[in-house]
């Protein structure tokens, strides 16, 4: 048996409005990604936005990272389960998980759904049904030595220089253990976890 990569933790810009709305002035102006900064516009601002827009005609709601433009494998990458978004808040100046989507697709998307955001926010290459997005109202601080320290990461590994992280079952256990934790009222979030404890981790082993 071998153990599969089941998780991706990958990098956003920080958006104060929840990534609910556009990014402020501020945001791009703190942004970590110098292509923001230039374009004075993030792609990734409705991320969690699934109360708040349409959905596609098959029930997906579409976010993007800038990372999965650098995957050096899609295919591999279409095993994953989960996909963990994490960003710097450049308030604290910590980097914070700040929510997931669960049982996605990974691949390049066009937004079908009709409304006048999507006129611009009109591609994404994560998708996933709405029971398996959540956004954390507290989010996971991390860091290389938090990482390190409660195995949010492989053996060894630290923030990726590239932006993204591959993570084995084991470590998004962890990872979904302590955002239960700071988020006890998430039923979202409990659900997930219990598929993650029964489905994915037979997946996770063969």
């Amino acid at each position: 048996m071998r153990k599969n990569k089941v998780g991706i933790l990958a990098s956003i810009s920080w958006n104060s409005n929840d990534w609910q709305d556009p990014a402020t002035t501020e945001d791009i102006e703190h942004s970590n990604f110098e292509y923001v900064k230039k374009n004075e516009w993030m792609h990734e601002d409705l991320n969690f936005a699934i109360e708040k827009y349409p959905k596609e005609s098959d029930g997906t709601f579409i976010a993007y990272t800038p990372l999965f433009n650098r995957l050096p494998s899609l295919e591999e990458s279409k095993y994953v389960d989960i996909v963990f978004f994490r960003s710097l808040n450049y308030h604290t100046k910590q980097n914070c998980i700040v929510g997931f989507y669960a049982f996605p697709e990974i691949d390049r998307f066009d937004r079908e759904a009709d409304h006048v955001l999507y006129n611009q926010y009109d591609f994404g290459n994560v998708k996933s049904k709405p029971q398996d997005i959540v956004y954390f109202s507290n989010p996971v601080i991390i860091s290389d030595e938090i990482v390190l320290k409660y195995n949010y990461l492989p053996p060894g590994k630290k923030l990726g220089k590239m932006g993204y992280n591959y993570l084995f079952y084991e470590n998004v256990i962890k990872i979904l253990d302590k955002a239960t934790d700071l988020n006890p009222e998430n039923n979202k979030l409990k659900k997930v976890k219990f598929r993650f404890l029964t489905e994915a981790k037979y997946k996770s082993l063969t």
